[in-house]
């Protein structure tokens, strides 16, 4: 009995002196949270002083950039931009163009852009597609099924130290935008008040601009773009072998090409050559008439002059 009176005695001993320990530790808490402003509400060394110091989570900002914070992540939490460009020929571009929406759409994506030509009989396509990162092996299988695949181009950019900087300047003035919102609920000096607002609103500035670049690549890492050409399927000219019978065809060729030009030259000439000719007979006529009128004085006068050299 007397040994379990001890022991309880000790026990109850240890308790007692954990519970000061623990209400000493809150006490100084305590003290140290409400130690940190002045009666008039501004911590000492006024605003200025209060807005210099480091708020929480920027030395880990700082660390971040200065390289002295070293950050791991696994495969799967890598942060990667994916996009690639293909150019295929297909039968006909229009039906194309409307089943690759369609695979867009199924795979839960979405056309971002679309641009189609038509240069005469045949029509040009090239659709800008976004979809789900890790749909887009599959999106490229099935677009590729649609015709015959001339190029594949993919890329991919790792953005993770982008991702982890920007999310670390953006905790980091959270966390200083909460602190002035303190400093200004507590501040009660006109001098304190606008430059606690002026940090402020600096502050929350630069806070959108970093939410409104991680959302942006956000949305980049979410869809992967795959940007397809779509050309008309052409028929390749066959080549044929050098030899005696590719010889012959090409000589006939070349003859018939040079008689159908002689001919055709002809048929264009002729009505030329007709026209000249009514144009000529009215000349050929008056130029034989005037050379009979001046042969006929000519042979009259050799006429008469012949019977007196006889004489």
């Amino acid at each position: 009995m007397r040994a379990g009176a001890i022991a309880a005695i000790v026990a109850l001993g240890v308790l007692l002196t954990g519970c000061s320990a623990t209400d000493g530790t809150a006490a100084n808490d305590q003290a140290a949270v409400t130690g940190e402003f002045e009666v008039g509400g501004a911590p000492e060394g006024g605003a200025d002083a209060a807005m210099e110091a480091p708020m929480p989570g920027e030395e880990g900002a700082r660390a971040l950039e200065d390289g002295s914070a070293v950050t791991t992540s696994t495969a799967a939490d890598r942060q990667i931009i994916r996009s690639g460009y293909m150019s295929m020929r297909v039968e006909d571009v229009g039906r194309s163009a409307s089943e690759v929406r369609g695979l867009a759409a199924a795979a839960n994506g979405l056309i971002s852009s679309e641009d189609v030509s038509t240069s005469g009989d045949n029509a040009y396509a090239t659709i800008q597609a976004q979809v789900p990162a890790d749909r887009l092996d599959g999106f490229i299988k099935d677009v590729s099924a649609l015709g015959t695949v001339d190029t594949v181009n993919l890329s991919a950019s790792d953005v993770t130290a982008q991702v982890v900087d920007l999310d670390a300047r953006i905790d980091a003035l959270k966390t200083s935008i909460s602190r002035l919102t303190q400093l200004l609920a507590q501040a009660s000096r006109i001098e304190d008040l606008l430059a606690i607002e002026t940090q402020l609103a600096q502050r929350q500035s630069e806070l959108d601009a970093l939410t409104a670049q991680r959302t942006y690549l956000a949305d980049q890492v979410a869809l992967s773009t795959l940007t397809v050409n779509l050309a008309p399927l052409t028929e390749e000219p066959q080549v044929e072998a050098p030899g005696f019978v590719s010889g012959l065809k090409s000589g006939w060729n070349a003859f018939v090409s040079v008689v159908m030009v002689a001919v055709t030259a002809v048929g264009f000439l002729l009505p030329w050559l007709v026209l000249l000719a009514i144009l000529a007979i009215p000349v050929v006529l008056i130029v034989i008439r005037a050379t009979r009128r001046h042969r006929r004085p000519e042979a009259i006068a050799a006429g008469t002059t012949a019977p007196a050299d006889q004489d």
